[in-house]
């Protein structure tokens, strides 16, 4: 099926790549990010929250970030213009290397021949005379009318614990938008006003998590590397809720990356459709949604 890029000017997000492919389609930034700022498949809702933050200036979105070995948070700005080249089954986008930056970070996008399946490729290019320890984390914020699920570990030991759950400062497991299964850890927005920012992470051996709304949803998959080491207390997925929309992060293990080498990321995305709706706290609906894709 045949890719279809354009540049379009955006009221709400300024230069943009457009991407079609059959009846997907996708908006990346160009002014700055990039970051992927909407996501929609036959017509369908964006998922993707992309207000603007008037923090930043910026709109929310798809992006990736840093996570140094000697930082307890993930750091780095993609305020800087966006080129892109075209691929074969997609487009490689690259953010503008400026002084003193040492990093370059690019996103591929890479379409499937199955409508709605691509893969999104995180990468970071060391431009500096070093070795640098670093981890690659993404955050995809989501609209809050519905929740964002992370399987817990699906390896089993004798004796010996397995599922990681961990919790962010000032943060409660009473919390009324999280739920804890046997199988999965959800988190959806609420009608209660004033509730302080939620986030907790998990060591998702299964290497999968998702968005589900009303008929839509977003499944993304990606390595869980058991033997290495994560930041973060070794959890690869977490999940956050704050006043504005829920969102789900993915993280690599600590790469150790030579002058002039890179390190990736890659999560594949399914966007999805179906009958009824789910529930955050029924496992056994959400199970079969899963197995069905």
């Amino acid at each position: 099926m045949s890719l279809n890029v354009s540049e379009i000017m955006s009221e709400e997000y300024g230069h943009c790549a457009r991407l079609e492919n059959g009846k997907t389609e996708m908006l990346v930034t160009l002014d700055y990010g990039p970051r992927i700022v909407s996501v929609s498949k036959n017509g369908s809702p964006n998922l993707i929250y992309n207000t603007v933050d008037p923090e930043i200036h910026r709109n929310h979105g798809h992006k990736m970030r840093i996570a140094l070995e000697k930082s307890t948070n993930a750091v780095y700005c993609d305020d800087t213009p966006v080129r892109y080249s075209l691929m074969e089954d997609g487009v490689s986008f690259v953010q503008t290397l400026t002084q003193p930056a040492q990093l370059e970070l690019s996103m591929d996008i890479v379409f499937s021949s199955e409508i709605g399946s691509f893969m999104v490729v995180h990468s970071v290019l060391n431009r500096s005379l070093e070795d640098i320890r670093l981890s690659i984390y993404t955050e995809t914020p989501f609209q809050d009318d519905g929740f964002v699920f992370i399987p817990q570990s699906n390896i089993r030991e004798t004796d010996r614990p397995s599922r990681i759950l961990t919790l962010w400062e000032n943060c409660s497991w009473r919390d009324s938008r999280l739920f804890v299964g046997d199988q999965y850890v959800t988190v959806h927005d609420t009608d209660v006003p004033d509730l302080p920012r939620l986030k907790l992470g998990v060591n998702n051996t299964a290497g999968f998590c998702g968005f589900v709304q009303e008929k839509y949803g977003l499944i993304k998959r990606y390595v869980h590397n058991r033997t290495a080491l994560y930041p973060f207390q070794s959890c690869s997925a977490f999940a956050t809720a704050n006043e504005k929309y829920i969102s789900l992060q993915t993280n690599s293990p600590f790469y150790i990356i030579a002058e002039g080498e890179y390190a990736r990321h890659i999560e594949s995305w399914i966007f999805t459709e179906f009958d009824g709706s789910l529930h955050p706290d029924n496992e056994t609906e959400l199970d079969d949604y899963i197995n069905s894709f």
